[in-house]
């Protein structure tokens, strides 16, 4: 219970022990407070361990057993929120919003994410030599997700189509954004991404549970901005489209059909994405030049 309690407050310590993280890459030294998801899975790794050594007769008892049964539950759980997201209609208003010089960068690289719905390190590592044309003439960017790397036995890349628009801020930036270089801090990517919502007037207010009053507050869609949010947007605007689809009746929700998209080909992909976002459909040669 001392280590759960250390685990939240980590971030206390970092300046009055500097010297246990100066080789600690900084993305990994906590500067808040952890969320009780967070704590919880590394709590459960170190179950799992003590378990092993249970199982191997190398320790007596584990010391998760001393916790009890209820009590192990209520440290050990995970709880999440009711995903934040961009409604296509908000999507569609930061696409459309004339920014000053000083946020348009900021605009283009969250569109583009936003388009694809990539994790942030998987988006990082994006380059012009991960973008492919298939016989379709439809462009895409094909790349290993780092996440699940390890449980990628036939080392499978993802395949997601490049919309219009995307291939726009492409061809401007070639995938070179600056803003990327800091994610997180007082000026990084995230901020920023917060800045451009709120002068895009993105402001519906949205539901987080608050653990220290045991009840739920509403704040700004804008101050809940971060790369995270891009995926979630993603995430919903093809679910939203993908469920349009049947909405005819002559499929009951839930049905296989319905579970259908993650086997549809890349053209059917390319094209409820372009329904989602508004686009239009269009070819690419080789070289991206558009050409239909």
């Amino acid at each position: 219970m001392e280590l759960r309690m250390f685990l939240f407050e980590e971030y206390k310590y970092v300046s009055k022990y500097p010297s246990l993280y100066e080789k600690i890459r900084e993305r990994y030294i906590p500067s808040k407070e952890r969320a009780q998801n967070t704590v919880a899975i590394k709590l459960r790794m170190l179950q799992a361990f003590y378990t092993e050594l249970e199982d191997r007769d190398e320790i007596d008892v584990s010391p998760f057993r001393k916790l009890g049964r209820n009590r192990r539950k209520v440290v050990m759980k995970e709880s999440y929120d009711q995903p934040i997201y961009l409604l296509q209609d908000e999507f569609l208003t930061v696409m459309k919003t004339e920014v000053p010089e000083t946020l348009q960068e900021t605009k283009d690289v969250f569109l583009l994410q936003c388009a694809f719905g990539s994790r942030i390190e998987d988006f990082k590592s994006l380059n012009m030599d991960k973008i492919g044309v298939n016989i379709d003439g439809i462009p895409y960017i094909h790349y290993l997700p780092q996440k699940t790397l390890k449980n990628n036995e036939h080392k499978e890349e993802i395949e997601i189509p490049i919309m219009k628009y995307a291939l726009e801020i492409i061809k401007k930036w070639e995938f070179k954004f600056p803003i990327l270089k800091y994610v997180t801090g007082k000026s990084g990517y995230n901020v920023k991404i917060r800045k451009l919502l709120e002068y895009c007037k993105i402001d519906r207010d949205v539901k987080i549970f608050d653990k220290d009053s045991a009840s739920n507050i509403y704040k700004p869609l804008y101050t809940m901005g971060s790369s995270k949010l891009c995926r979630k947007t993603h995430l919903d605007m093809l679910t939203k489209v993908q469920v349009n689809m049947y909405i005819s009746g002559h499929h009951k929700e839930g049905s296989n059909a319905v579970k259908h998209y993650s086997s549809l080909s890349l053209k059917d992909r390319f094209i409820l994405m372009c329904a989602a976002y508004e686009q239009p459909l269009y070819k690419v040669d080789k070289e991206l030049n558009v050409i239909g």
